[in-house]
């Protein structure tokens, strides 16, 4: 039993290393900022770009108790991912940056299952905690007649901001400073800095709120 457990653990160092390397060696880049976790499957189109400015990426980590999810990162054609600081998204991730679009991470950390669709920008800032299965979206991709309001609009989460489970973020949002976001909620409007927000869709619950790890 022990020795299936220690070829287990070196298995698992071996191919996270791989990857990794590989992605090195590919980029001509040995200060690589992304540690790339098991099961992920990570794409790159032509001219896309990975702009680091701090920190390193831990994309498709586990919790110890659990399991490697597959999970999914695509940058397609001219899609840029800009890395600010230590963020770790964990597994069962599925990420899309879509052509010209852009995805720009702070620090913090980001729960098992999130989706990430950038059509245009997706800004995430510094110490926030994002739960599970939340839902980033910046596009509703397809025109009402008769609309004036914009298909695709920037996403920008502030500093300090924590989302609960089973959110649903959409385009044109702005989530302030230090709010919190009840679970299961839909954001599809501003919410200013340092409130509790929650519903179908998320409206002011509690003003003036203050919350830490």
């Amino acid at each position: 039993m022990y020795k299936k457990i220690v070829r287990i653990i070196k298995l698992s160092l071996f191919e996270l290393a791989f990857s990794n390397i590989y992605w090195m060696i590919r980029l001509k880049n040995f200060n690589f900022p992304i540690l790339i976790f098991r099961s992920l499957h990570f794409r790159l189109g032509k001219n896309a770009k990975i702009i680091h400015r701090a920190g390193r990426l831990h994309l498709g980590c586990r919790w110890d108790i659990s399991r490697y999810k597959k999970s999914d990162l695509t940058i397609h054609e001219n899609g840029t991912l800009e890395i600010r600081g230590n963020m770790k998204i964990y597994t069962g991730c599925s990420i899309d940056i879509c052509p010209r679009a852009t995805l720009s991470l702070g620090s913090g950390s980001i729960s098992n299952g999130v989706r990430i669709v950038a059509f245009d920008k997706i800004t995430i800032g510094h110490n926030v905690a994002i739960s599970e299965n939340v839902t980033f979206r910046d596009s509703d991709n397809h025109y009402i007649v008769g609309s004036t309001k914009p298909v695709t609009s920037p996403i920008f989460i502030g500093d300090n901001v924590w989302i609960g489970i089973n959110v649903t973020i959409l385009k044109g949002v702005t989530v302030g400073e230090g709010s919190v976001i009840a679970a299961n909620s839909l954001v599809n409007k501003d919410v200013p800095p340092h409130v509790l927000a929650g519903g179908v869709p998320a409206k002011i619950l509690k003003e003036n709120i203050q919350w830490k790890l």
